[in-house]
């Protein structure tokens, strides 16, 4: 995939008055935007409206915003962004009059440029972003852009790449705070493995309590900062878009802390024991990657996630550990070290960086087109006597490679008709042939390891499958001259090697060779004989498909 170049500034600005915080209820909006499309000369975007959707979610179940106080738009129109934020200003309004301090989040993920966000066909200049956000009284506010651009709204902005910041978390803080995905000469990508933008996935998996180090339950905006910037460091250092350094620019005077999620708001909870140590990767049923982290030895950790059944996967370096839990609403899930069994296969996230390398074939599937032939001879072939001295076929296969040493083929290929005649013990034939055979088989790489991809990919295979053989002519014999058409049934057998070639990302040049066996394959009316003999064949494919 391209590198995706990722923006992630969030925007703090306290009440000026501290005492004013303090008191009342806190009011919390959210506006959260997501669009995949830049225009017509920007790629389109795979994640930017689930990253949007994810947010929106874990905003509402943890992060204190009621039902009915979200605004989520989809590939908005520019309008709509505007009457977006109006409303967003009415909610705030309305909450000023209960009283208490009131906070705004908003989140964009999308295309953006040196001066704007960039949604459809239009613009929204950070400019105008600015002094919308500055226009909203809230007492705090907090912005999340996350958006293809290269760092330049930063950079007017004087933001340096620097570690994590940590502040005191009490009741009064003002002034401002910049945090950026990467620095001004960075990129940063959205991935296929997680499906979502890397600084995106893994703020979430923060908010979702992998990220609460004081172990209160609560994690803060200091807090989420240091776990994405941490994990989006090591997870993008070997990536073609290059080591993401989150940044910020920060202006806060007084003490505190903001709460961004409170993970006892929900009251489904899966509970990592403090004897677990290892990379943890939690998915839903259906394999959806909700949280990842770092869990060390003697610290535990409570995950806010929904009620439903997951596959939990610890990765270590000699071992992987697997279980599955059924966390139901109102229940509190502690996983024990016992649970926890030997995983068959390495965890194919465990790799760095570029979540699948460019040339890697696991998980995705072939397309080919096959050409290929055998010579005729007395021993086996159909017709003894003809206008060639090699049969040819041609087909098409489909390979699913279930790993990236190991695939299953299925081969359809079609011998066109040949005329000439035989001899064989019971008479003299004449007449053409042609057939169909279909083979189902296994391919294995024996110099590959199961997750590691190269260009070449030589392997050995076998198969099996249903052969149809079709003929019509004369036959003369003892019992005189009969004519007509004949079809046979029969089985063949394949059993060789060959290598492939990974041209690029999506195409592929194969040859092999081995032996092919097919007994009673169909020959003029009158006799049958086995074909038995060496094939060679050459295949263009298509490569298509995510992997794993």
């Amino acid at each position: 995939m391209n590198a995706r170049i990722v923006l992630l500034t969030v925007m703090l600005t306290v009440a000026i008055a501290a005492p004013a915080l303090g008191a009342g209820p806190v009011q919390r909006y959210a506006l959260v935007v997501g669009a995949n499309s830049g225009g017509a000369d920007r790629p389109e975007l795979r994640y930017a409206i689930s990253d949007a959707e994810h947010f929106a979610r874990v905003m509402v179940e943890l992060g204190g915003v009621p039902e009915g106080h979200e605004i989520l738009l989809r590939q908005p129109k520019l309008h709509e962004l505007v009457d977006a934020f109006d409303t967003l200003t009415r909610f705030v309004n309305d909450g000023r009059r209960t009283g208490g301090r009131t906070e705004i989040v908003v989140y964009y993920s999308g295309h953006a440029d040196e001066t704007g966000l960039l949604i459809g066909g239009d613009r929204y200049s950070y400019t105008t972003l600015r002094e919308r956000l500055g226009r909203i009284p809230a007492d705090v506010r907090i912005a999340i852009l996350d958006a293809c651009s290269s760092g330049a709204f930063t950079r007017v902005k004087s933001g340096k790449a620097r570690p994590p910041f940590m502040v005191d978390e009490s009741s009064d803080m003002r002034g401002h705070a910049f945090l950026t995905s990467s620095s001004e000469s960075e990129a940063a990508q959205e991935s296929d493995r997680i499906h979502a933008s890397y600084f995106t996935h893994y703020l979430l998996s923060g908010f979702r309590g992998a990220a609460d180090l004081s172990g209160d339950g609560k994690v803060t905006l200091s807090e989420a900062y240091q776990f994405a910037f941490n994990e989006t460091l090591g997870r993008t250092i070997d990536t073609k878009g290059g080591a993401q350094h989150p940044s910020y620019d920060i202006g806060l005077s007084g003490t505190g802390d903001v709460v961004m999620t409170d993970v006892h708001q929900t009251n489904a909870i899966l509970v990592l024991p403090e004897e677990l140590d290892g990379r943890v990767f939690i998915r839903t049923a259906s394999q959806e990657l909700v949280v990842e982290l770092y869990k060390p030895r003697g610290r535990r950790v409570e995950l806010a996630v929904e009620p439903g059944k997951y596959d939990i996967r610890v990765e270590r370096d000699r071992q992987s550990l697997t279980t599955r839990a059924d966390v139901a609403s109102d229940a509190r899930v502690v996983l024990e070290l016992s649970q926890f069994g030997l995983a068959a296969a390495p965890e194919p996230t465990r790799r760095r960086g570029d979540e699948q390398p460019r040339l890697a074939v696991a998980g995705r599937n072939r397309l080919e087109m096959r050409f290929g032939s055998w010579p005729k001879g007395d021993n086996g072939a159909r017709i003894t006597t003809g206008t060639n001295g090699f049969e040819a076929f041609a087909g098409f296969a489909y390979t699913r490679y279930v790993r990236e040493d190991l695939a299953a083929v299925l081969a359809v290929d079609v011998f066109p008709v040949d005329s000439g005649s035989t001899i064989g013990a019971n008479g003299i034939a004449t007449g053409a042939v042609g057939g169909v055979s279909t083979n189902l088989g296994i391919r294995w790489n024996p110099f590959a390891r199961a997750h590691e991809a190269r260009a070449w990919k030589p392997f050995i295979g076998v198969g099996f499958g249903p052969v149809v053989g079709m003929a019509t002519g004369s036959f003369v014999g003892s019992q005189g001259i009969t004519s007509g058409n004949s079809t046979h049934v029969t089985a063949g057998v394949f059993a060789g090697g060959g290598l492939d070639v990974q041209t690029g990302r999506s195409f592929s040049i194969g040859v092999s060779a081995g032996y092919v066996a097919m007994p009673n394959f169909a020959a003029p009316v009158g006799l049958r004989q086995n074909f038995n003999g060496p094939q060679v064949t050459i295949g263009l494919g298509w490569v298509y498909g995510k992997g794993l």
